[in-house]
């Protein structure tokens, strides 16, 4: 089939789904081959599938935007390394340079060149979070890059399907769970070779000799739908300024303008504050990841994210701000500024298109728990521990409890949590009174309370610990008149923390987190009367809260 040639509607439809349903296999294969929690129960992994010129035809929907968002700018580091002539069947590559991909050393890519016929035809590629890269742990303390573990340069990982000993040598002996994390690689060595077979049998199938026809389908027709429905904006340019604590009491600031101008979306962070010392800065690929998919749930297409979606959106930040970070500035915890950033496009265009946007999520930074380890069993555990607080208030509807947005990763099972760590889950539940107020109302956060086990059951010696959280000062913002949610905290020992350092834990010892609720829509005036009457039924209110918030006096 020549590259100019059309294709039906019905098989391209058809072809379309098959080639969501794919990626959807990667993520499968990926989940149940993996040796860790992170990847098997959180889920913070991303797989996605390229045509031969690496535009992006399908990327896994249940993954984390984070790791999804940017594939395509690894593919392209890798391709610069290894380029196409070069790569031969059961080549594997191997990388992780933080400011090509997902923004720090724990997410390691891998990428294998599909051939169908002798003919390269595309490339399948897995990201997944590794808790362990050697280095500092899980710390937001590291001074430079160089101190947050191994840095993976693009190597061959396998040559013509033999593993490239080495590498893998090399690995090994610079992470501490060498076991854990050579299995998930295989896993995802696995993933991609299942995203290869299936791409072959598409060409098989339809006697192409590549995907090139299919892929100039789904690509323009993409943005095509991306451009009439960015057209349905009005024109403008909306800004937003957020303050943001961080680690040490400290204080940034993120100044967000988007600029829709007829059938294009720039978002501009200029003015940003500069990087900083703390481990918490953000590469422009994992600006631009949160970046764009806020914009593209604003826009909630009718088809898949591809590179047709992709093309009418750019993202810029200042090079030196904490939102386009240069090497070898420390990036490990990301999140605590990345997650912020739809938000901040949501408030920015709020005026100009209320009913697309949802008011300030407050499952946003991250909140979750490392715990470093060893059992009385004599294994040693390295979890990530991830819980989440509530999506912000939408036009005509409450937020969302305790929701992942927008990470979207599991919250992890109390189950689960408690067979790798001697630890038990004291409290999970609701926070009463957590969400902010509005017409529309805010999906409510959560308590967890965990303490770590006594005596025979409790861990070896002190656990090494780090906590990703934040809102400590600056809540979640409320929209269009609605109310801010309440600030996080977090304790240990009972003493109250913020997030980001190492700190020692010991048996007996009980970590709180209060994770905020979001943000409010709309004048909470105008909330009936009956919702907030079911509010308080529930004990998801209180009557004072009630009062204070909504002038509401019992009958």
């Amino acid at each position: 089939m020549h590259a100019s040639a059309k294709i039906d509607p019905v098989t391209l439809e058809m072809l379309w789904r098959r080639m969501v349903s794919i990626v959807g296999e990667l993520g499968s294969t990926l989940r149940r081959t993996s040796f860790s929690t992170v990847v098997r129960d959180i889920g913070d992994y991303g797989c996605a599938v390229f045509d031969a010129d690496s535009r992006l035809l399908a990327q896994t929907p249940d993954s984390t935007p984070g790791l999804c968002g940017p594939l395509g700018s690894m593919l392209r580091y890798l391709l610069a390394a290894h380029p196409p002539a070069t790569l031969a069947e059961g080549d594997v590559i191997i990388g992780n340079d933080p400011w090509a991909g997902s923004g720090h050393h724990n997410d390691v890519s891998i990428m294998v060149p599909v051939f169908h016929a002798e003919t390269l035809i595309g490339y399948v590629i897995t990201c997944c979070h590794h808790v362990d890269i050697g280095g500092r742990r899980a710390t937001t303390e590291s001074r430079d890059n160089y101190e947050e573990g191994l840095r993976i340069p693009a190597l061959k990982f396998y040559r013509q399907g033999e593993v490239n000993a080495d590498v893998r040598a090399f690995i090994e002996a610079n992470v501490r769970s060498h076991e854990t994390v050579l299995g998930d690689l295989g896993a995802q060595v696995a993933a991609c070779h299942v995203g290869g077979e299936r791409l072959r049998e598409i060409c098989a199938e339809m006697a192409w000799p590549d995907l090139q026809a299919l892929s100039d389908e789904i690509v323009s027709r993409s943005e095509t739908v991306t451009r009439a429905e960015i057209r349905k904006l009005p024109n403008g340019v909306y800004r937003h300024e957020a303050k943001v604590d961080i680690v040490g009491g400290h204080t940034v600031v993120l100044h967000t303008a988007v600029t829709i101008d007829d059938d294009e979306i720039t978002v501009d962070f200029a003015g940003s504050s500069p990087q900083v010392a703390p481990a918490i800065n953000c590469t422009l690929t994992y600006t631009s990841a949160y970046t764009v998919f806020g914009v593209l749930c604003m826009l909630n297409l009718p088809v898949s994210v591809n590179e047709g979606t992709l093309r009418p959106i750019t993202v810029r930040a200042e090079p030196g701000s904490i939102l386009n970070c240069t090497f070898p500035a420390p990036v490990f915890g990301r999140t605590a500024i990345g997650n912020f950033l739809p938000d901040l496009v949501y408030l920015a265009v709020a005026p100009a298109a209320p009913e697309r946007v949802c008011a300030g999520a407050g499952a946003t930074p991250m909140w979750g728990q490392y715990m470093f380890g060893k059992r009385r069993d004599g294994a040693n555990f390295a979890p990530f521990n991830v819980s989440s607080g509530g999506l912000g208030a939408r036009a005509g509807k409450d937020g969302v409890s305790c929701l992942a947005f927008p990470y979207n990763v599991g919250n992890t099972p109390a189950e689960v949590i408690e067979s790798e760590v001697p630890l038990i889950v004291e409290e999970r539940s609701l926070w009463q009174d957590s969400a902010g107020p509005g017409k529309f109302r805010g999906g409510f956060g959560q308590k967890y309370v965990l303490r770590l086990l006594e005596g025979e059951l409790g861990p070896v010696g002190d656990v090494l610990a780090s906590f990703r959280g934040g809102r400590f000062q600056f809540p979640p913002e409320g929209v269009l008149g609605g109310g801010c949610a309440p600030n996080g905290f977090l304790s240990i020992r009972g003493t109250a923390e913020d997030a980001g350092r190492q700190v020692i834990v010991r048996a007996g010892d009980r970590i709180v987190s209060h994770i905020p609720g979001g943000g409010g829509y709309g004048d909470p005036a105008q909330r009936s009367r009956a919702a907030i009457e079911q509010d308080i039924k529930n004990e998801l209110i209180t009557k004072e809260h009630a009062r204070k918030y909504y002038a509401y006096e019992a009958a």
